[in-house]
C-alpha cells in the first residue's frame, strides 16, 4: 500500500513537471511567435513608411486601414494612426475626395485595378498631379477593400529611378506597378522582369531571364534592332549616363509606344553592376501630343498649314533662296463675296465651300509648294523656286479658273471668284512679315479693281495703304475737332437760273492733313462704318441750315443731303431722322434725302418700310448719280422716288458723244413717263445747260451756277433769288 501511494506521488509530480515544462515551452513559441510577428510589422511599416509613394489601404466602406507615412504627411495627419478609420472626405476637398471614391467603388465593382491620372492637394495647399494605381486586395479569396499607391509624375524620372533603386526591397510592390522594369548585368544578360514587363517585349517571363537581346528580341519592335538596343545598354553601362527613347510596337494591327529610359545600377561602393531598362505606354501620350502639334501647326476645318507653319516654311524658303541665290512668291487668295455665301446659305455651307476651295487650291500647286489657311476665307501659297514672274501669274490664273467651276453643296449650285495678290522674293522683300503685307495689300488691290483678278505688288500701293491709314485716324477726331463743315452748291431752275434749293456736300479741312478731297475720305468713311457718326452729323448740319435759309421765306428752298446705304441700313436713321427734325424745327419741305442705286437693289422689305415712313413725313426722296448703277423702271415704280438726278459722267458728253446724249435723253424719257422731277448735275457749258433743258429737263447743278460754297456765301446767293450772268 506504502509502496503504491508513494509510486503514486512519484507519477504525479513528474506529470506536474512535465506539464510545467510543456507550458513554459509554449510560452517561449507564443513569445517567439509575437516577436517575429511583431518584427515583420515592423518591417513591413518600416517598408511602407520608406516607400517615396502615397500608399495605403481602404476597406469596403472607403476607410483608411493601414496607410504609410507619406500618405499621412501629404493628407496632414499627426501619424499613420490617425487615418485608420477615416475616409478622403475629412483630408481632401469635396470634389477630390469624391472622384477617389469613385474610383474605389468601380475597382471593387469589377473587379479590375486601375491607374488614373488624378490631383492630389498637399498638406501646404499644393496642387500636383498623380499617376494613381488602385487595386482590390483579397484574403483568402475574400475581397476586403482597396490598396493603392500614387506616384508624382511631374518628377517622373525621378521617380523610376527610386523605384529601381528599392527593387530588391520593395519587389512585391514593384511587381504591382504600372511599368516595366527589367534588370540586366554587365553582360546584358536579363536577371529581373516584373509582370509588366510584357508590354514591350516578351510574354514569358521565363524565356527573358539570362538572356540578351541578341538571343532574344520582339520581333514587333519596328524601330530598333536588338544590337541597337543592347549598343545603348552598354553604352549607359560604360559611361554611367541614362538615355531615353522611344520603341515602337506593332502587333495584331495595334501599334502602341512605350517610353524607355535605360539608367546605370550601382551597388554599394558606387560601382556600376548592370542598368535598368524602365518603359512605360505612352501611346495615348504621344498620340495627343501629335494632335497637339498638327494642332499648332494647322488648320481644323481644311487640314491645311496655318499661318504659323507658313511663317516657318517662308523661313526657311528665305535661307535657301540667299544661300542658292533662288527666288519664291507668295500668294494671297481671298474669295470673292464669302460673307454673303456665309450669311445666306448658312455657316455649313461656308465651311464645306472652303473645304473644297482648299482642295482645289492644293491641286494646283507642286509638291514641294506650300498651300495654307491664314484666316476666314484667307489662303496663302508659298511658291518655290520660280524662274520668271509670270509663272505666278500662270498659277494664279489656273487657280482662278478651277475655282470658277460650279460648287455643289447640300444640293446647292454656285460660282465664286477670287482676288489674289502676289509678292516675289526678293525683288519685293527679303522679310517675311513684309511680303506678307505685300501679298495682303495687293490682294486688298485686287478687289478694288473689280474683284475676280490678280494684281502684283508694287510700291505704290504701300504709300496708297499709308495714307489710307493716316486718313482713316485722322478721320476719326476730325467730329470732335470741329474739321468737317458743309458747303452748298445751288440747285437751279434752267430757264431762270432761279435758286430752289442746294445739295449739302461734306468738306474736310483737317489740322494735319489739309484739305482731304471728299473722293478720298467718304470711301474710307463707308468702309470704316465711321459715315453713320458722320452722316448724322451731317443731317443735324443740314437741317441747322434749312432752318436758317428758310427763315422769313414764303416760298421754300430744299436742301439734299446724301443718305450712305450703311447709314440708311442701320436701326436708328429714322430715330435720328426724327429727332433732328424735332430738336431743329426743320419742315420736312426743306429737306430732300438723296439715296444711291445700291440701296435700291438690296430690294427688301425694310427698305420699302423706312422709304415709305421718311414720304410720309413728307420728305421727298432722290435717287443720285442715276444711270451709274442699275437703274431701272421697277425701282422709280415700287420705291417712294420723288426725284431722279442724273449723273454728271452722262452729262460731261453730251454735246460731243451721241451716245451720251441719247443715253441722257432715255433717262429724261423714263423718268417723265414716271412723274418725277429730275436734276441735272454737273452742267459746267451754257452748251450743255440748253441741251439739258431741250430734252426736258428744268432743274440743274453745276459750276456753270456755282461751285459749293460755305453757307454764309450761299446765303449771299439766296438774297438774289437767282444766279446772274448766266
Amino acid at each position: 500500500m506504502t509502496t503504491k501511494k508513494n509510486t503514486s506521488l512519484n507519477f504525479d509530480a513528474t506529470s506536474d513537471q512535465a506539464v510545467m515544462r510543456t507550458t513554459e515551452h509554449d510560452t517561449d513559441v507564443l513569445a517567439q511567435q509575437a516577436h517575429e510577428i511583431k518584427t515583420s510589422e515592423y518591417y513591413l511599416r518600416a517598408l511602407l513608411d520608406t516607400f517615396p509613394f502615397i500608399v495605403w489601404m481602404k476597406d469596403k466602406q472607403n476607410r483608411f486601414l493601414k496607410v504609410n507615412a507619406k500618405f499621412a504627411e501629404i493628407a496632414g495627419a499627426k501619424n499613420v494612426q490617425a487615418l485608420e478609420g477615416k475616409t478622403d472626405f475629412d483630408y481632401f476637398p469635396q470634389e477630390m475626395a469624391q472622384g477617389y471614391v469613385n474610383d474605389d467603388v468601380e475597382v471593387l465593382a469589377n473587379g479590375k485595378a486601375k491607374t488614373v491620372a488624378e490631383q492630389i492637394k498637399k498638406k501646404n495647399g499644393e496642387i500636383y498631379w498623380a499617376e494613381t494605381y488602385k487595386s482590390p486586395v483579397s484574403i483568402n479569396g475574400e475581397v476586403i477593400g482597396t490598396v493603392g499607391f500614387a506616384r508624382d509624375v511631374s518628377d517622373h524620372k525621378k521617380l523610376l529611378s527610386e523605384i529601381a533603386r528599392k527593387e530588391l526591397e520593395y519587389t512585391s510592390l514593384v511587381e504591382s506597378l504600372p511599368l516595366s522594369i527589367i534588370r540586366y548585368d554587365l553582360s546584358c544578360k536579363r536577371k529581373f522582369a516584373n509582370a509588366t514587363k510584357r508590354d514591350f517585349l516578351s510574354d514569358d517571363i521565363h524565356s527573358l531571364l539570362g538572356k540578351t537581346p541578341l538571343e532574344l528580341w520582339n520581333s514587333n519592335i519596328r524601330n530598333m534592332t536588338a544590337e541597337q538596343f543592347q549598343g545603348k545598354l552598354v553604352e549607359v553601362m560604360q559611361s554611367g549616363e541614362p538615355q531615353t527613347f522611344e520603341i515602337h510596337c506593332e502587333s495584331k494591327a495595334v501599334f502602341y509606344i512605350n517610353m524607355v529610359t535605360l539608367v546605370p545600377e550601382f551597388d554599394e561602393s558606387n560601382q556600376i553592376i548592370g542598368a535598368l531598362a524602365l518603359a512605360s505606354d505612352v501611346t495615348e501620350m504621344s498620340q495627343y501630343r501629335q494632335n497637339l502639334e498638327h494642332l499648332a501647326y494647322h488648320d481644323p476645318l481644311t487640314s491645311l498649314p496655318n499661318r504659323t507653319l507658313l511663317n516657318q516654311r517662308m523661313q526657311h524658303a528665305i535661307e535657301h533662296a540667299a544661300k542658292h541665290e533662288n527666288h519664291f512668291g507668295l500668294l494671297f487668295i481671298d474669295l470673292d463675296y464669302f460673307k454673303s455665301i456665309n450669311d445666306t446659305l448658312g455657316h455649313a455651307v461656308g465651311d464645306d465651300l472652303l473645304i473644297e476651295a482648299a482642295k482645289r487650291i492644293s491641286e494646283c500647286v507642286r509638291g514641294g509648294d506650300l498651300v495654307a489657311r491664314i484666316g476666314g476665307d484667307e489662303f496663302a501659297i508659298l511658291v518655290l523656286d520660280i524662274n520668271h514672274d509670270y509663272d505666278l501669274a500662270g498659277l494664279a490664273a489656273k487657280i482662278s479658273a478651277k475655282l470658277a467651276e460650279p460648287f455643289n453643296i447640300e444640293s446647292i449650285s454656285f460660282f465664286v471668284t477670287i482676288s489674289t495678290g502676289i509678292a516675289c522674293y526678293p525683288a519685293d522683300s527679303d522679310n517675311i512679315e513684309d511680303l506678307m503685307k505685300y501679298a495682303d495689300t495687293a490682294m486688298y488691290q485686287a478687289k478694288k479693281q473689280g474683284r475676280n483678278n490678280f494684281q502684283f505688288y508694287t510700291p505704290e500701293l504701300t504709300q496708297n495703304v499709308i495714307e489710307h491709314l493716316a486718313i482713316a485716324t485722322a478721320l476719326r477726331y476730325a467730329i470732335k475737332k470741329n474739321e468737317l463743315s458743309l458747303h452748298y452748291q445751288p440747285k437751279v431752275c434752267i430757264e431762270s437760273a432761279k435758286i430752289l434749293g442746294a445739295e449739302a456736300l461734306l468738306r474736310w479741312d483737317g489740322k494735319v492733313l489739309g484739305t482731304v478731297q471728299p473722293d478720298k475720305f467718304i470711301p474710307i468713311a463707308e468702309e470704316s462704318g465711321l459715315i453713320i457718326e458722320i452722316g448724322d452729323w451731317v443731317l443735324q448740319q443740314a437741317c441747322e441750315a434749312a432752318v436758317q435759309i428758310n427763315q422769313g421765306r414764303e416760298e421754300s428752298l430744299t436742301i439734299a443731303v446724301n443718305i450712305s446705304s450703311k447709314q440708311f441700313a442701320g436701326n436708328s436713321f429714322l430715330k435720328n431722322l426724327q429727332r433732328c427734325m424735332r430738336e431743329t424745327g426743320c419742315d420736312s419741305r426743306w429737306i430732300n434725302l438723296e439715296i444711291t442705286e445700291s440701296l435700291l437693289l438690296q430690294d427688301s422689305e425694310d427698305v420699302l418700310q423706312a422709304l415709305n415712313a421718311i414720304n410720309e413725313m413728307g420728305i421727298k426722296i432722290a435717287i443720285d448719280d442715276f444711270g451709274t448703277g442699275y437703274s431701272a423702271l421697277a425701282y422709280l415704280n415700287k420705291f417712294p422716288i420723288s426725284q431722279v438726278k442724273i449723273d454728271r459722267s452722262f452729262v460731261n458728253d453730251i454735246c460731243s458723244i451721241k451716245s451720251a446724249a441719247l443715253l441722257v435723253k432715255a433717262i429724261i424719257a423714263m423718268a417723265q413717263s414716271l412723274n418725277k422731277e429730275l436734276v441735272a448735275e454737273g452742267i459746267e457749258t451754257k452748251e450743255q445747260a440748253a441741251l439739258i433743258k431741250k430734252y426736258g429737263c428744268d432743274q440743274a447743278q453745276g459750276y456753270l451756277y456755282s461751285q459749293p460754297v460755305p453757307l454764309p456765301e450761299f446765303m449771299q446767293l439766296v438774297s438774289t433769288g437767282a444766279i446772274k450772268n448766266r
